[in-house]
């Protein structure tokens, strides 16, 4: 499962949504819960994509730059900003460095070229929005928190759609992505929805979407134990399209009786999602030591980058052909200054997914990083070219042509 599947999951998700006419949905809720799942993996902003469905179901909110609580107080930051046109994220103190506990990021700006105004962005549940709700500038529903929803019930809501509409490639990407799902549920703790999950699965396969080239190898299945079972339960209709597949039939699982406790054998997507998790612990501790750090915090950085090369290293044994596995792994030597070989695995990903954005956007900054200006432009530019709404590329981009 690439970042950009999960990017394409989100945004056919929305499409799927604004399609029904069901008028009883909940669309504002479902929508906020699917960032929240989006914002468990490493991503870019995508937003902008599908930025009019989410202002039309009142999930983001726009407002002038000087309607932010803040503005008096930072008038000039805020002009400049403006002035600047580009995409900026507004942290709750706008003026302070990032920092993910103490100052994450609040809302959001851009320049709006329909009306020509840089536009103040919020969605519903941010710091930004609980803000103006207590400015008064939001009301009635519109002050309403979104819903929490289980994300296996949110799924099911969405695939009962997707069926009704015949989108057998969102069927397709959920299920692709619900055992990534079930696994890191299941490490935080939360309950599995199997009752949910035993719905998507009769939707998938009464509409033939399971797609055999996004299938794991049987390989990259975790073997033994009650996620094993889970696993043999749930790519059992795929069987015959993966590749070394098993023989036997799976014998008939209680789902309600698997408690997915058990230690089980490590799988690709595992070491995958602990690269990633290294990766962000990494990036804001290094954003914390902006200002200065002591040498057992950097050390105790590094040696999370190494751990985090050695499960990179682990999974790629096992799947050798993960594009996203690849490009973590470069991100990993980039952040060590291990420049050649930070090039060398992004090279690498780029010919296993050749069209793959987030593998164009990390070379682009990795020639940034080593003052190879025309080739970061053409790598931001081919970002845009795949990925048109990506605000991030773009800002550098204008950056970088000065």
């Amino acid at each position: 499962m690439s970042m950009h599947e999960v990017e394409s999951l989100v945004e056919l998700s929305v499409y799927t949504l604004d399609n029904s006419n069901d008028e009883q949905l909940d669309r504002r809720s479902l929508i906020y819960n699917l960032y929240k799942l989006q914002q468990q993996f490493d991503t870019g902003f995508t937003h902008f994509r599908v930025m009019e469905l989410l202002i039309k179901y009142h999930y983001v909110y726009t407002f002038p730059i000087t309607a932010h609580p803040e503005y008096t107080t930072y008038k000039d930051w805020f002009d400049n900003l403006a002035a600047s046109k580009k995409f900026s994220f507004i942290f709750r103190q706008p003026t302070e460095a990032y920092d993910p506990e103490s100052n994450p990021a609040a809302g959001y700006a851009n320049f709006d070229h329909n009306t020509q105004t840089y536009t103040l962005y919020c969605d519903a549940g941010s710091l930004l929005w609980a803000a103006m709700v207590e400015k008064g500038l939001l009301t009635g529903n519109d002050a309403i928190a979104p819903e929490t929803i289980n994300i296996f019930s949110v799924a099911h809501e969405i695939a009962e759609l997707a069926g009704e509409q015949k989108n057998t490639t969102l069927l397709g990407i959920w299920y692709q992505l619900l055992p990534y799902i079930v696994m890191m549920e299941e490490q935080e703790g939360n309950p599995i929805n199997y009752k949910a999950l035993e719905a998507i699965l009769d939707i998938v396969v009464a509409n033939e979407a399971i797609d055999a080239a996004t299938l794991p190898s049987t390989d990259d299945i975790p073997v033994g134990g009650e996620l094993g079972k889970f696993c043999q339960w749930w790519y059992a209709p795929a069987a015959d399209k993966m590749k070394q597949a098993a023989e036997e039939t799976p014998e008939e699982i209680d789902l309600e009786s698997i408690p997915f406790t058990e230690q089980v054998e490590k799988s690709a997507a595992w070491y995958e999602q602990q690269v990633v998790q290294l990766l962000h612990t990494a990036n804001d501790a290094i954003a914390n030591l902006e200002n200065g750090g002591s040498e057992e915090a950097n050390q105790q950085i590094y040696q999370q980058l190494l751990l985090a090369l050695q499960y990179a290293d682990k999974g790629l044994e096992l799947s050798p052909n993960e594009p996203n596995l690849m490009m973590n792994k470069g991100s990993v030597h980039m952040l060590l200054s291990q420049f050649d070989k930070a090039l060398a695995a992004y090279n690498v990903a780029l010919e296993l997914a050749p069209d793959n954005p987030n593998v164009h956007l990390n070379r682009a900054i990795l020639f940034y990083q080593i003052d190879w200006t025309d080739k970061a432009i053409s790598s931001f530019e081919k970002v845009l070219e795949l990925d048109p709404g990506n605000e991030f590329a773009a800002q550098w981009l204008s950056t970088l042509r000065g």
